[in-house]
């Protein structure tokens, strides 16, 4: 929940109305800092500790988190609204296409291509997908790791990477940890063994857990380790419970200020369907429901603009008008 200035200037040193933050008070500064207006390091009196924890307090519910790098990179979090209307969202969900290495080579230089091809000018944007999920699936970590080079070379894309093997899943992280990917998943069951690793090169870290209540000591464990970047997977599975889960993780964190769920989300309509239509309209529905990056399993030009419209559509600020 957003603090109030009335709670920051509580915090400020309460001198006497020296100006030199270039307000005519310190509730004056309080406010606008409340509201976004200025920042920290305009009070010459702050303390670093004091600093440090008004960055803390001001800092978006939902933490912010960069997969790839350079102008592929895609942000997720930063929210603070439940509901468009309030105010606005901030950034949309990444659409992600999944590539097993247990497809075919014609298949995946197909889902490459087809990923780089399928943009769609649109009122003045550039409508496309976002990133590639890379899936060991065959059993083969030389397989899985080649798939990553290959797709390492052929694209700039962000990455998720995704290995319930660990050693394959952090070999992989090797080959693309310059362009910051996506490793997951940590769970219970590997995360004692994973954080040496995490912290050899840090990259963004999705945390799968068999309920949300499952998420809450894996955030609390990565942040004390200080891993900051993390992705929540409730690990639903089916529609219903996802969405519960996903408004459960949105209002725990904007409502109540539960730091421990205040991430980004990551849904899988590849995982939860295997008919094409059907695995779209629940992506639709992931869109609508606050998920910040959705895995595909495939998709055309006929499935793609439709979620990508949609996607414009609610992430547009609705306080200010489209203009082309």
């Amino acid at each position: 929940m957003p603090i109030a200035g009335s709670e920051i200037v509580k915090i400020l040193p309460g001198k006497r109305p020296c100006k030199d933050c270039g307000f005519p008070t310190c509730f004056a500064f309080a406010m606008k800092l409340a509201s976004g207006g200025t920042t920290v390091d305009k009070c010459p009196y702050l303390s670093e500790e004091t600093k440090a924890k008004l960055l803390d307090l001001l800092a978006p519910p939902i933490k912010l988190v960069t997969i790839g790098s350079g102008e592929n990179a895609v942000k997720i979090g930063n929210e603070e609204v439940i509901y468009r209307h309030e105010k606005t969202f901030v950034h949309s969900p990444g659409i992600a296409l999944l590539i097993s290495d247990k497809e075919d080579k014609a298949k995946i230089e197909g889902k490459i291509k087809k990923l780089k091809e399928l943009q769609f000018p649109w009122v003045g944007v550039n409508l496309e997908a976002d990133l590639l999920a890379l899936h060991f699936e065959s059993g083969d970590k030389n397989k899985f790791l080649d798939l990553v080079k290959r797709v390492y070379d052929s694209t700039n894309l962000g990455v998720v990477l995704i290995s319930e093997d660990m050693d394959a899943l952090f070999a992989a992280r090797g080959i693309y940890a310059d362009r910051h990917p996506l490793i997951y998943p940590i769970t219970k069951g590997n995360i004692d063994k994973a954080i040496p690793k995490i912290k050899e090169n840090l990259t963004p870290v999705g945390l799968r857990g068999g309920n949300v209540e499952e998420l809450v000591p894996l955030t609390t464990k990565l942040k004390d380790a200080g891993v900051e970047e993390l992705v929540l997977d409730p690990g639903s599975k089916n529609l219903l419970d996802a969405i519960r889960d996903q408004a459960f993780i949105r209002k725990a964190a904007l409502k109540q200020g539960f730091k421990p769920l205040g991430y980004p989300t990551v849904a899988f309509p590849c995982f939860m369907a295997r008919d094409g239509l059907k695995e779209m309209l629940i992506g639709s529905a992931f869109i609508n429901k606050w998920a910040s990056i959705i895995v595909f399993s495939d998709f055309d030009q006929y499935s793609l603009l439709p979620l990508l419209v949609q996607r414009l559509n609610i992430y547009t600020d609705p306080r200010f008008p489209m203009a082309v």
